[in-house]
């Protein structure tokens, strides 16, 4: 069951601008589940993609609702919390097989090279939860990356806080 999406829903409908800001109830939804709400919509995309590996998967609560949805995700992430939704295996992306695979990152650190070093590893498909350039997810190289080496198949909207505009976008590898 994909509880934060039903929990978004309800502050969505009892909470002004202000309950969705940094300061409001939305720190606390985004410290327990994801900083993205995945829907139906994106789960079932995922779900029925095949396998993929997440890199920075956090708590792993992407991966969770995916592979309840039916979807074999396989969560990683280089310092996971110690309080999980689903196993989180401890690897740095270097570590992990991704050429000619599916990886999915949700909200890659801003600024950070993390998203971008995954891309020099080849994958075959990247499935980014984010903003587009210039928001609060990944660094110029990684965007650069996608812009040269990937095209852009397919956009899912989600569910995005006030001010935020992120959504899930599904890339393949050209070159």
């Amino acid at each position: 069951m994909n509880e934060y999406y039903q929990q978004f829903k309800d502050l969505r409908e009892k909470s002004t601008f202000k309950g969705q800001q940094w300061s409001g109830e939305r720190e606390a939804l985004v410290n327990r589940y994801s900083w993205a709400v995945p829907n139906e919509e994106a789960l079932c995309y995922l779900s029925n993609f095949g396998d993929i590996i997440e890199v920075g998967a956090g708590s792993g609560y992407w991966a969770k609702c995916v592979n309840e949805n039916g979807g074999n995700v396989r969560a990683t992430d280089a310092n996971p919390p110690s309080d999980t939704h689903t196993e989180v295996e401890e690897a740095y992306a270097y570590e992990l097989e991704l050429e000619d695979r599916a990886v999915l990152c949700v909200w890659p650190p801003v600024n950070d090279s993390m998203a971008e070093k995954v891309l020099r590893f080849r994958p075959s498909h990247m499935l980014y939860v984010g903003e587009q350039r210039g928001g609060c997810t990944a660094n110029d190289g990684f965007f650069d990356e996608l812009e040269q080496k990937y095209g852009l198949v397919s956009t899912i909207d989600i569910p995005s806080y006030a001010g935020v505009n992120d959504n899930l976008y599904h890339y393949v590898r050209k070159v």
